[in-house]
């Protein structure tokens, strides 16, 4: 597909909370804007299109069909990617996937597929790994004063969201707990740690009775790496946390987020010195103000991919491989046993 000039014509396909935020996201970015948007509901595609200027449509087959469109952002509900991300593809339009990828690997492999036959990029919106908070993690432990982790273990627990939004509370719609929302922690660790190797998860509902997928998830992974970490993640916690500690080969990271989620908080750090003595601890505070979010970062990747072929920030790979650890998560899970990644 030849582009207009060197700017990137979008097209928002799922007009929810997430697809309007990164749709209006984007006017942070010169070298991309919004031509059209799309959702299976009339309602919120006329609204959303009206708000932010542009034409709207209920079928993402007609979006596909303007000139106007070299790219899409979709962001339908969890369980509807795969076939929207394959008409995308085969249409030749470049896409940029909300999380989770899909629901299965062979969901995955066949977009993968359909993106590579038709030349397009095709990149997965893990947005965790991205807010500065977050950056500032792997930043440290990208620069090796901690050393390569070895142990962590993570917690991201709160209520149920918003429960008139009728899609979460099915896993039809939303893949349950661990493609919702664990799925961050997910794939911070693998950024960490690397690729997993086998998962214990424990999966259990206790309290959310208005959805049928679990509201408590314990998980335990190891990794290639020979590091291994824990998740502590729920949706029937009435108080909301969300930190972690992260062990090192010579030196511990800990970090609390701000409630609420993803504006920062704080990052205490310690390392050992070459005689293996303690050097004083570090103390950090990472805010979002000041700082280019998580949302504008990834799409801004996305555009300089296809624009410039600059490298992007995040991979299909990547999406694949938390999709992977979750399959294998689920048969544990039904199994009560260690399940290896095959």
């Amino acid at each position: 597909m030849k582009l207009q000039g060197r700017q990137l014509n979008i097209a928002l396909i799922g007009c929810g909370g997430m697809g309007r935020r990164e749709s209006q996201e984007l006017a942070a970015i010169p070298q991309a804007r919004l031509t059209a948007v799309c959702d299976v509901m009339r309602g919120p595609a006329e609204s959303f299109g009206k708000e932010m200027g542009v034409p709207w449509s209920t079928d993402h087959r007609e979006v596909l069909r303007r000139e106007d469109v070299d790219a899409v952002i979709v962001a339908t509900p969890n369980g509807l990617h795969t076939d929207v991300v394959i008409d995308s593809a085969n249409a030749g339009k470049h896409v940029f996937c909300e999380k989770p990828f899909a629901f299965t690997v062979a969901e995955c492999d066949r977009m993968i597929a359909a993106a590579e036959r038709a030349g397009v990029r095709l990149m997965v919106g893990h947005v965790l790994r991205l807010m500065p908070q977050f950056q500032r993690v792997a930043d440290i432990f990208e620069s090796g004063v901690l050393g390569a982790p070895v142990s962590a273990q993570l917690t991201h627990v709160s209520w149920l969201g918003d429960p008139t939004a009728r899609y979460r509370l099915r896993r039809a719609t939303t893949g349950g707990l661990l493609y919702d929302i664990t799925i961050h922690e997910i794939d911070f660790l693998q950024k960490l740690c690397g690729p997993a190797e086998s998962v214990f998860a424990m999966l259990d509902n206790k309290v959310q009775r208005a959805i049928d997928y679990e509201d408590v998830v314990q998980l335990l992974i190891r990794f290639k790496s020979g590091a291994s970490g824990h998740i502590f993640s729920s949706l029937a916690s009435t108080v909301a946390a969300s930190g972690g500690t992260i062990l090192g080969e010579r030196g511990t990271l800990a970090y609390q987020e701000n409630i609420p989620f993803r504006r920062g908080g704080c990052i205490t750090y310690r390392a050992l010195r070459a005689d293996g003595e303690l050097q004083p601890p570090i103390a950090e505070e990472v805010l979002q103000d000041g700082r280019e979010n998580g949302y504008v970062r990834e799409l801004r990747s996305f555009v300089e991919w296809v624009l410039e072929d600059k490298p992007p920030l995040l991979t299909a790979a990547e999406g694949r491989a938390a999709i992977q650890v979750l399959e294998t998560a689920y048969r544990s899970a039904e199994t009560g046993t260690l399940v290896r990644i095959e």
